[in-house]
Protein backbone atom coordinates (compact mmCIF):
# COMPACT_ATOMS: atom_id res chain seq x y z
CA UNK A 1 0.00 0.00 0.00
CA UNK A 2 2.65 2.57 0.81
CA UNK A 3 4.57 1.52 -2.04
CA UNK A 4 1.18 2.33 -4.61
CA UNK A 5 0.70 5.72 -2.44
CA UNK A 6 4.36 6.48 -3.49
CA UNK A 7 3.85 5.78 -6.70
CA UNK A 8 1.63 7.74 -6.75
CA UNK A 9 3.06 10.89 -5.31
CA UNK A 10 5.99 10.44 -7.89
CA UNK A 11 3.30 10.40 -10.74
CA UNK A 12 1.69 13.66 -9.54
CA UNK A 13 5.09 15.49 -9.07
CA UNK A 14 6.28 14.87 -12.86
CA UNK A 15 3.35 14.05 -15.08
CA UNK A 16 1.29 17.06 -13.50
CA UNK A 17 4.65 18.82 -12.33
CA UNK A 18 2.48 20.03 -9.20
CA UNK A 19 5.19 19.89 -7.13
CA UNK A 20 8.44 21.76 -9.54
CA UNK A 21 9.35 24.61 -7.20
CA UNK A 22 9.38 22.17 -4.16
CA UNK A 23 12.51 23.79 -2.91
CA UNK A 24 11.35 27.12 -3.40
CA UNK A 25 10.84 29.21 0.40
CA UNK A 26 7.25 30.91 -0.83
CA UNK A 27 4.83 29.17 1.68
CA UNK A 28 1.19 29.18 1.74
CA UNK A 29 0.31 32.91 1.99
CA UNK A 30 1.81 33.00 -1.58
CA UNK A 31 0.28 29.91 -2.95
CA UNK A 32 -3.66 31.64 -1.98
CA UNK A 33 -2.72 34.81 -3.82
CA UNK A 34 -1.47 32.79 -6.98
CA UNK A 35 -4.97 30.36 -6.55
CA UNK A 36 -7.20 33.67 -5.93
CA UNK A 37 -5.63 35.33 -9.19
CA UNK A 38 -6.17 32.21 -11.25
CA UNK A 39 -9.96 32.05 -9.92
CA UNK A 40 -10.26 35.80 -10.95
CA UNK A 41 -8.96 34.33 -14.19
CA UNK A 42 -11.21 31.70 -15.05
CA UNK A 43 -14.09 34.16 -13.89
CA UNK A 44 -13.13 37.09 -16.47
CA UNK A 45 -12.20 34.30 -19.48
CA UNK A 46 -8.62 35.10 -19.12
CA UNK A 47 -8.12 31.09 -19.56
CA UNK A 48 -4.60 30.84 -20.08
CA UNK A 49 -3.33 33.03 -17.47
CA UNK A 50 -5.57 31.27 -14.83
CA UNK A 51 -4.18 27.96 -16.17
CA UNK A 52 -0.16 29.61 -15.51
CA UNK A 53 -1.68 30.93 -11.89
CA UNK A 54 -2.99 27.85 -10.60
CA UNK A 55 0.01 25.89 -11.72
CA UNK A 56 2.00 29.16 -10.00
CA UNK A 57 -0.04 28.11 -6.61
CA UNK A 58 1.06 24.51 -7.09
CA UNK A 59 4.39 24.97 -7.47
CA UNK A 60 4.74 27.03 -4.33
CA UNK A 61 3.13 24.58 -2.19
CA UNK A 62 6.72 23.53 -0.67
CA UNK A 63 6.10 19.43 -0.65
CA UNK A 64 2.59 19.50 0.16
CA UNK A 65 -0.15 17.57 -1.24
CA UNK A 66 -3.73 18.68 0.72
CA UNK A 67 -7.00 18.78 0.19
CA UNK A 68 -6.01 22.26 -1.08
CA UNK A 69 -3.38 21.54 -3.42
CA UNK A 70 -6.11 18.55 -5.20
CA UNK A 71 -8.57 21.15 -5.04
CA UNK A 72 -6.34 23.77 -7.27
CA UNK A 73 -5.63 20.67 -9.57
CA UNK A 74 -9.70 21.00 -10.30
CA UNK A 75 -9.97 24.38 -11.13
CA UNK A 76 -5.89 24.36 -13.16
CA UNK A 77 -8.25 21.64 -15.46
CA UNK A 78 -11.33 23.49 -16.11
CA UNK A 79 -8.99 26.53 -17.14
CA UNK A 80 -7.15 24.10 -19.48
CA UNK A 81 -10.47 22.51 -20.74
CA UNK A 82 -11.92 26.09 -21.41
CA UNK A 83 -8.76 27.25 -23.16
CA UNK A 84 -8.96 23.97 -25.45
CA UNK A 85 -5.85 21.79 -24.01
CA UNK A 86 -8.46 19.04 -23.12
CA UNK A 87 -5.34 16.65 -23.67
CA UNK A 88 -3.57 18.90 -20.78
CA UNK A 89 -6.66 18.35 -18.57
CA UNK A 90 -6.90 14.77 -18.79
CA UNK A 91 -3.57 14.40 -17.99
CA UNK A 92 -4.01 16.72 -14.91
CA UNK A 93 -6.82 14.32 -13.84
CA UNK A 94 -5.40 11.04 -14.33
CA UNK A 95 -1.95 12.60 -11.82
CA UNK A 96 -5.13 13.38 -9.19
CA UNK A 97 -6.23 9.85 -9.55
CA UNK A 98 -3.16 8.07 -9.55
CA UNK A 99 -2.40 10.02 -6.12
CA UNK A 100 -5.63 9.12 -4.48
CA UNK A 101 -8.25 7.40 -6.52
CA UNK A 102 -10.46 10.59 -5.52
CA UNK A 103 -13.75 9.66 -6.98
CA UNK A 104 -14.46 13.87 -8.27
CA UNK A 105 -11.51 13.48 -10.54
CA UNK A 106 -12.96 10.21 -11.77
CA UNK A 107 -16.30 11.46 -12.68
CA UNK A 108 -14.67 15.24 -14.22
CA UNK A 109 -12.97 13.20 -16.22
CA UNK A 110 -15.61 10.57 -17.65
CA UNK A 111 -17.35 14.19 -18.37
CA UNK A 112 -14.80 15.00 -20.37
CA UNK A 113 -14.08 11.51 -22.32
CA UNK A 114 -18.09 11.62 -23.08
CA UNK A 115 -17.51 15.22 -24.51
CA UNK A 116 -14.77 13.89 -26.38
CA UNK A 117 -16.98 11.00 -27.60
CA UNK A 118 -15.46 7.92 -25.80
CA UNK A 119 -18.58 6.81 -24.50
CA UNK A 120 -17.36 3.66 -23.14
CA UNK A 121 -14.37 5.11 -20.91
CA UNK A 122 -16.97 7.88 -19.54
CA UNK A 123 -19.56 5.34 -18.41
CA UNK A 124 -16.32 3.22 -16.52
CA UNK A 125 -14.94 6.34 -14.78
CA UNK A 126 -18.44 7.26 -13.70
CA UNK A 127 -18.90 3.70 -12.19
CA UNK A 128 -15.78 4.16 -10.95
CA UNK A 129 -16.76 7.71 -9.23
CA UNK A 130 -19.87 6.23 -7.27
CA UNK A 131 -18.04 3.42 -6.15
CA UNK A 132 -15.05 5.92 -4.73
CA UNK A 133 -17.56 8.66 -3.18
CA UNK A 134 -20.66 6.35 -2.94
CA UNK A 135 -22.41 9.28 -0.55
CA UNK A 136 -21.44 12.34 -2.78
CA UNK A 137 -24.90 13.43 -4.14
CA UNK A 138 -23.13 16.27 -6.48
CA UNK A 139 -21.10 13.13 -8.19
CA UNK A 140 -24.72 11.24 -8.62
CA UNK A 141 -26.52 14.72 -9.93
CA UNK A 142 -23.83 15.33 -12.05
CA UNK A 143 -23.77 11.70 -13.81
CA UNK A 144 -27.35 12.19 -14.40
CA UNK A 145 -26.78 15.78 -16.21
CA UNK A 146 -23.97 14.58 -17.99
CA UNK A 147 -25.69 11.38 -19.34
CA UNK A 148 -29.26 13.25 -20.24
CA UNK A 149 -27.09 15.82 -22.23
CA UNK A 150 -26.30 12.99 -24.57
CA UNK A 151 -29.65 11.85 -24.77
CA UNK A 152 -28.98 8.78 -21.79
CA UNK A 153 -31.43 10.14 -19.39
CA UNK A 154 -32.48 6.88 -18.12
CA UNK A 155 -29.30 5.66 -17.52
CA UNK A 156 -28.97 8.80 -15.67
CA UNK A 157 -32.17 8.06 -13.88
CA UNK A 158 -30.58 4.82 -12.62
CA UNK A 159 -27.81 7.31 -10.69
CA UNK A 160 -30.30 9.35 -9.41
CA UNK A 161 -32.27 6.15 -7.52
CA UNK A 162 -29.31 5.32 -6.19
CA UNK A 163 -28.53 8.36 -4.31
CA UNK A 164 -32.00 8.26 -2.88
CA UNK A 165 -31.06 5.53 -1.17
CA UNK A 166 -28.26 6.57 0.92
CA UNK A 167 -29.20 6.57 4.30
CA UNK A 168 -28.98 10.69 5.96
CA UNK A 169 -31.23 12.79 7.88
CA UNK A 170 -28.41 15.92 7.05
CA UNK A 171 -30.39 19.23 5.93
CA UNK A 172 -27.68 19.41 3.40
CA UNK A 173 -28.40 16.32 1.96
CA UNK A 174 -32.09 16.62 2.06
CA UNK A 175 -31.21 19.56 0.02
CA UNK A 176 -29.53 16.84 -2.48
CA UNK A 177 -32.78 14.76 -1.69
CA UNK A 178 -35.39 18.07 -2.90
CA UNK A 179 -32.93 18.26 -5.94
CA UNK A 180 -33.03 14.82 -6.73
CA UNK A 181 -37.11 14.45 -6.31
CA UNK A 182 -37.19 17.45 -8.63
CA UNK A 183 -35.57 15.64 -11.54
CA UNK A 184 -37.53 12.20 -11.09
CA UNK A 185 -40.56 14.89 -11.42
CA UNK A 186 -41.88 13.52 -8.08
CA UNK A 187 -42.56 17.13 -7.11
CA UNK A 188 -44.59 16.83 -3.88
CA UNK A 189 -41.28 14.73 -2.45
CA UNK A 190 -39.20 17.49 -3.40
CA UNK A 191 -40.86 20.75 -1.61
CA UNK A 192 -41.20 17.95 1.87
CA UNK A 193 -37.36 17.36 1.83
CA UNK A 194 -36.33 21.38 0.31
CA UNK A 195 -38.87 22.44 2.85
CA UNK A 196 -36.95 20.80 5.76
CA UNK A 197 -33.50 21.83 4.00
CA UNK A 198 -34.76 25.46 4.27
CA UNK A 199 -35.75 24.56 8.04
CA UNK A 200 -31.80 23.77 8.50
CA UNK A 201 -30.61 26.95 7.28
CA UNK A 202 -29.04 25.70 3.60
CA UNK A 203 -28.49 28.72 1.50
CA UNK A 204 -29.26 27.30 -1.62
CA UNK A 205 -32.63 25.21 -0.94
CA UNK A 206 -34.66 28.15 -1.02
CA UNK A 207 -33.95 28.90 -4.92
CA UNK A 208 -34.81 24.76 -5.68
CA UNK A 209 -37.47 25.37 -3.73
CA UNK A 210 -38.81 28.01 -5.45
CA UNK A 211 -38.52 25.64 -8.70
CA UNK A 212 -40.35 22.74 -7.23
CA UNK A 213 -43.59 25.33 -6.44
CA UNK A 214 -43.28 26.38 -10.15
CA UNK A 215 -43.19 22.60 -11.58
CA UNK A 216 -46.21 22.52 -9.00
CA UNK A 217 -48.04 25.32 -10.67
CA UNK A 218 -47.71 27.13 -7.56
CA UNK A 219 -46.88 30.46 -8.76
CA UNK A 220 -47.44 32.30 -5.37
CA UNK A 221 -44.71 29.55 -3.30
CA UNK A 222 -42.37 29.82 -6.51
CA UNK A 223 -41.90 33.48 -6.59
CA UNK A 224 -41.43 33.87 -2.73
CA UNK A 225 -39.06 31.29 -2.36
CA UNK A 226 -37.01 32.47 -5.19
CA UNK A 227 -37.21 36.27 -4.20
CA UNK A 228 -35.74 34.97 -0.75
CA UNK A 229 -32.98 33.42 -2.59
CA UNK A 230 -32.42 36.13 -4.11
CA UNK A 231 -32.85 38.29 -1.43
CA UNK A 232 -29.96 36.53 0.86
CA UNK A 233 -26.76 37.10 -1.08
CA UNK A 234 -25.71 33.59 -2.10
CA UNK A 235 -27.52 34.16 -5.47
CA UNK A 236 -25.30 34.48 -8.13
CA UNK A 237 -25.50 36.09 -11.88
CA UNK A 238 -25.67 32.20 -13.45
CA UNK A 239 -29.02 32.13 -11.37
CA UNK A 240 -30.22 35.82 -12.38
CA UNK A 241 -29.84 34.11 -16.26
CA UNK A 242 -30.98 31.07 -15.45
CA UNK A 243 -34.44 32.97 -13.67
CA UNK A 244 -34.34 35.64 -17.04
CA UNK A 245 -34.32 33.06 -19.52
CA UNK A 246 -37.36 31.31 -17.96
CA UNK A 247 -39.35 34.51 -18.12
CA UNK A 248 -38.25 35.25 -21.74
CA UNK A 249 -39.61 31.39 -22.41
CA UNK A 250 -42.84 32.47 -20.69
CA UNK A 251 -42.94 36.10 -22.76
CA UNK A 252 -42.70 37.94 -19.56
CA UNK A 253 -40.37 40.13 -20.78
CA UNK A 254 -40.23 42.65 -18.21
CA UNK A 255 -39.47 40.10 -16.25
CA UNK A 256 -36.94 38.69 -17.77
CA UNK A 257 -35.22 42.33 -18.00
CA UNK A 258 -35.31 42.85 -13.96
CA UNK A 259 -33.47 39.62 -13.91
CA UNK A 260 -30.79 40.43 -16.51
CA UNK A 261 -30.10 43.60 -14.99
CA UNK A 262 -29.49 42.33 -11.40
CA UNK A 263 -27.77 39.80 -12.97
CA UNK A 264 -25.36 42.31 -14.36
CA UNK A 265 -25.48 44.33 -11.07
CA UNK A 266 -23.48 41.61 -9.31
CA UNK A 267 -19.71 42.25 -8.31
CA UNK A 268 -18.65 38.85 -9.79
CA UNK A 269 -20.44 38.72 -13.33
CA UNK A 270 -18.46 35.58 -14.89
CA UNK A 271 -21.35 35.21 -17.65
CA UNK A 272 -21.61 39.12 -18.35
CA UNK A 273 -21.68 38.29 -22.35
CA UNK A 274 -24.76 35.98 -22.09
CA UNK A 275 -26.55 38.02 -19.96
CA UNK A 276 -25.84 41.36 -21.75
CA UNK A 277 -26.79 39.56 -24.69
CA UNK A 278 -29.44 38.19 -23.70
CA UNK A 279 -30.62 41.55 -21.88
CA UNK A 280 -30.99 43.23 -25.57
CA UNK A 281 -33.69 40.22 -27.02
CA UNK A 282 -35.45 40.88 -23.63
CA UNK A 283 -35.66 45.30 -24.98
CA UNK A 284 -36.31 44.44 -28.34
CA UNK A 285 -39.23 41.68 -27.71
CA UNK A 286 -40.60 44.56 -24.92
CA UNK A 287 -40.73 47.01 -27.73
CA UNK A 288 -37.88 49.38 -26.15
CA UNK A 289 -35.48 49.40 -29.29
CA UNK A 290 -33.64 52.43 -27.44
CA UNK A 291 -33.26 50.58 -24.10
CA UNK A 292 -31.73 47.58 -26.64
CA UNK A 293 -29.95 50.34 -28.48
CA UNK A 294 -27.95 51.24 -25.59
CA UNK A 295 -27.28 48.04 -24.36
CA UNK A 296 -25.83 46.95 -27.55
CA UNK A 297 -23.66 49.39 -27.81
CA UNK A 298 -21.79 48.61 -24.67
CA UNK A 299 -22.20 45.15 -25.97
CA UNK A 300 -20.57 45.72 -29.18
CA UNK A 301 -17.71 47.75 -27.49
CA UNK A 302 -16.66 44.37 -24.71
CA UNK A 303 -16.73 41.68 -27.61
CA UNK A 304 -16.09 43.55 -30.93
CA UNK A 305 -15.66 39.91 -32.52
CA UNK A 306 -19.33 39.03 -32.18
CA UNK A 307 -20.06 40.01 -35.88
CA UNK A 308 -23.81 39.05 -35.62
CA UNK A 309 -24.31 41.00 -32.52
CA UNK A 310 -22.02 43.98 -34.58
CA UNK A 311 -25.19 43.38 -37.29
CA UNK A 312 -27.90 43.61 -34.70
CA UNK A 313 -26.42 47.37 -33.42
CA UNK A 314 -26.23 48.42 -36.62
CA UNK A 315 -29.60 47.69 -37.38
CA UNK A 316 -31.26 48.94 -34.04
CA UNK A 317 -29.70 52.65 -34.90
CA UNK A 318 -31.86 52.67 -37.99
CA UNK A 319 -35.14 52.23 -35.47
Amino acid sequence: MVKKRMRGICFLLFSCALLAACGSEEGPDRQDTYRQYGINCLESGRYAEAVTAFQNALDTSVGRVGEKEIDTCFYKARAQILNGAVEDALDTYEAVIAFNGDGRAYFLRGSLYFDLGEQDKALADYRTAVEEEKNNYQIYIGIYEKLSSHNMEEEGLKYLNDALEIKSEKPEDLLYKGRICFFLGEYDDAVTYLKKAVEGNQPLAPWYLGQAFEAKGDDANAQKYIRQYLDSGEATSYDLYELGMTEMADGDYGDAIVYYNEGLEMDSVPNKQNLLRSLIAAHERNGDFSAAKKAAAEYVKLYPEDEEMSREYMFLQTR
